[in-house]
């Protein structure tokens, strides 16, 4: 099977990201994790990922500022971000919309609505 991409996945609890991981590789993409959201810049502009699963509550760093962060450079412009929270309340869908998300997938995740908006993302960036 082919590699379909490269998606970094951004959560604060291991076992999301193995299950998410595991999920990515699955469908033939290149999937890194990380539980530490203040490296998110360094490793997307190190390993050209097109698209970028980040988790909202995180300790040290929330989900929404390294959205925001990521906007603010220009060189990373190009990275589709998907949400992937708890939270399903319509002021953060909204608010994760609103500062550049690409998509918004609640927990717990619906493995076949994951698959779809990832390569959706990718699509997009073909």
């Amino acid at each position: 099977m082919s590699i379909q991409g490269k998606i970094l996945v951004v959560d604060d609890i291991s076992t999301h990201l193995l299950l998410l991981r595991t999920i990515l590789n699955d469908e033939g993409f290149d999937a890194d994790t990380t539980d530490k959201p203040k490296t998110v810049i360094e490793l997307l502009v190190k390993n050209n990922y097109q698209v970028l699963l980040l988790d909202i509550m995180m300790p040290g760093m929330d989900g929404f500022q390294v959205l925001e962060e990521i906007k603010s450079y220009k060189q990373l412009s190009s990275v589709n971000v998907i949400i992937i929270s708890a939270k399903t309340d319509s002021w953060s869908i909204k608010n994760a919309m609103d500062r550049g998300a690409f998509d918004y997938i609640t927990k717990p995740i619906n493995v076949q609505d994951l698959k779809i908006k990832v390569q959706s993302a990718m699509i997009e960036k073909i």
